[in-house]
């Protein structure tokens, strides 16, 4: 599958979602016959590429995806034409895609930004398609010019199915060296002809197990092909940022609504938070491509006169609005994703996204990402190499952050099995305006119904309200509270002994993350450490004629990984219970399958502490007449 990620900066990662399969993660409802694909470059970077493709169809679950084949494009720099493409029936049969059934339309990722229309589709849709066909396209692409002049790159992974032939073929001039990473790849002898080298590289079909759950993305560990005539990552910051910087040039109004937005305020630090809220919260993000915006931003002036832009266009408009008050910051090229290692070869193709770095501070910021608060990153910004642009220099995007969860759990239980309960969370840092976010889009049916579904998701036939907390602007940063309060029908089932869920939280808790642990048996590719700061009070109220049988024991873990304890006490007829974790791997994001299987004996442990019960006792009717004769 070739990924031009070129064109998709700013866009979500690819090959970062876990997909649920047997061990064996090979597709058979569709296999590739033949995939060839050769360039030829030019010394300024431009190139053709002729694409040939055969695949066929195995299941009847393919015929849908398969039966429409789409080339995207820019259409300033680019042409693309579709030289032939037909239907191959079993019986050696051809029905040739015909001209209109060849359909250009605007790349839909435009949607709210109808000014912004260069990056166009082609898409061809095959006639008369069935399990058993074949289906052929050969497309020839031109591109003009060169997102960096003089440079080329290109990256390539295999899709998860049968593969019969996957072949890139690169013509470069003479001394344009073509730098390669290719794991799961052969390369031929490069052969010279004309004052030219062609490259070639084939792909070996190999077991390809299914991406296990969690795992970080495929890039970091799986088989590609990457090559680049570039010579370092910093080549490629300082080629970005020629054209970039001029994007970021500071005006009039660009200062006069700088200094308004951190007018009051003295501190570097409060300056940079408030202009990264402000744009934040009036810049929205559309993805606007036009000529080489792939990689180009628009004018800071014009992102702040028409208020919307990519990624690249926030980061021109912060560091204009911060130079005007005086804060130099960079560009930083970051993956948006879960990778979290770059290839040997140096490529732009894993930076997909672009954020603010503020060197005088050592911070990052991330003006696109609305549901967080200022000076915080979204999860996929975390722990990742960067390029800062400006300088040509690497590096490293904050490990952590704070992200912390205070759950408060009280019930009171009633001698039928009744319970009334009151249930506060208190979200700190990262999560808090995502979560303030979520609550200031409810409706009030929305409000009216949340209760009333959690307890049915628990068996529960109950009800109760939500209380929200301080929505308003001015709250961001100070932590979120809400609080949800009810009652339940059917809690326990008394009279006589009964075993009760030992929870110390109503709504998601810690417990849904210790259980998420056991979402694989084993690991073989590294994956998404959990990374978690819980603290969890419960305190469970009984009848007076009630007794308490049984409690859970104590548990206390401390490890590389996992910090837990779970703690039971009897105090003046109730139960109380303090849980709290604190997970992760010190210095990275990523564990290995060697951390999967020590974190194995704790996991049990945490486990067993979530399933656990205390037996409570209230005397039957009959049972309390006799006692009382």
């Amino acid at each position: 599958m070739k990924l031009k990620l070129f064109a998709l900066l700013c866009a979500a990662a690819l090959w970062s979602q876990p997909a649920l399969a047997a061990d064996d993660g090979i597709d058979t409802s569709v296999t590739t016959l033949k995939n060839q694909q050769t360039f030829v470059v030019q010394r300024d970077g431009s190139y053709v590429q002729d694409f040939e493709e055969l695949v066929q169809i195995n299941e009847q679950r393919a015929v849908a995806h398969q039966s429409q084949r789409q080339f995207h494009f820019n259409r300033t720099l680019e042409d693309v034409e579709i030289i032939e493409a037909y239907t191959e029936k079993p019986d050696g049969r051809r029905i040739p895609v015909l001209p209109e059934q060849i359909k250009l339309q605007n790349e839909p990722a435009y949607s709210g930004a109808a000014m912004f229309q260069d990056m166009q589709v082609k898409s061809v849709i095959y006639a008369d398609v069935a399990v058993g066909d074949k289906l052929y396209s050969k497309t020839h692409k031109i591109r003009r010019s060169a997102y960096f002049p003089g440079q080329f790159s290109d990256i390539t992974y295999p899709l998860f199915r049968r593969t019969g032939q996957l072949t890139l073929i690169y013509d470069m001039p003479a001394g344009m060296l073509l730098k390669a990473d290719d794991p799961g790849f052969k390369a031929s002898t490069p052969q010279q002809h004309d004052g030219r080298t062609v490259y070639r590289w084939d792909y070996v079909q190999a077991p390809t197990p299914r991406i296990e759950v969690g795992a970080i993305a495929y890039s970091d560990y799986g088989r590609h092909l990457i090559v680049s005539t570039f010579n370092s990552y910093g080549e490629i910051g300082l080629a970005y940022d020629r054209t970039a910087a001029l994007a970021a040039a500071v005006t009039p109004r660009i200062t006069a609504r700088a200094r308004e937005v951190v007018k009051g305020l003295n501190d570097p630090r409060a300056q940079a938070m408030a202009i990264d809220n402000w744009v934040r919260k009036n810049v929205r993000y559309v993805a606007v491509y036009i000529g080489n915006g792939g990689l180009e931003p628009h004018s800071a002036e014009s992102i702040l006169d028409n208020r919307y832009g990519d990624c690249k266009d926030h980061v021109a408009l912060m560091e204009a609005m911060l130079h005007a008050v005086g804060i130099d910051s960079t560009p930083a090229l970051i993956n948006l994703g879960w990778s979290f290692r770059l290839p040997p070869v140096a490529q732009l193709g894993q930076f997909n996204h672009v954020i603010t770095y503020i060197p005088a501070l050592d911070l990052y910021l991330d003006s696109t990402a609305d549901s967080i608060a200022a000076g915080y990153l979204p999860g996929d910004d975390l722990d990742k190499p960067v390029i800062l642009t400006r300088s040509g220099q690497m590096g490293h995007t904050p490990v952590t952050q704070l992200i912390k969860i205070k759950n408060h759990y009280t019930v009171k239980i009633a001698a039928d099995g009744s319970a009334t309960f009151n249930f506060t969370r208190d979200q700190l840092g990262a999560w808090e305006e995502a979560v303030r976010n979520e609550h200031r889009n409810w409706g009030k049916v929305d409000q009216e119904r949340f209760v009333e579904v959690l307890l049915k998701s628990a068996t529960i036939k109950g009800r109760g309200e939500v209380v929200l907390g301080d929505l308003s602007e001015a709250a961001s940063g100070k932590g979120y509270r809400f609080t949800l309060k009810g009652s339940g029908d059917n809690w326990v089932y008394l009279p006589g002994p009964v075993g009760v869920p030992a929870y110390s939280s109503l709504y998601v808790g810690l417990a849904q993350q210790v259980l998420g642990l056991t979402n694989e048996t084993t690991r073989t590719q590294p994956y998404l450490c959990p990374e978690n700061d819980y603290e969890e009070d419960a305190s469970y109220e009984f009848p007076a004629n009630a007794t308490l049988l049984a409690v859970p024991p104590d548990v206390h873990l401390a490890s590389p990984y996992f910090q837990y304890s779970a703690e039971f006490r009897q105090v003046d007829g109730k139960l109380l219970i303090k849980r709290a974790l604190k997970s992760g791997k010190a210095g990275t994001r990523v564990c290995t399958p060697e951390d999967y299987l020590a974190m194995q004996g704790d996991i049990r442990k945490m486990v067993r502490d979530m399933r656990s019960q205390f037996i409570l006792q209230v005397p039957e009717a009959a049972d309390m007449a006799a006692g009382a004769n």
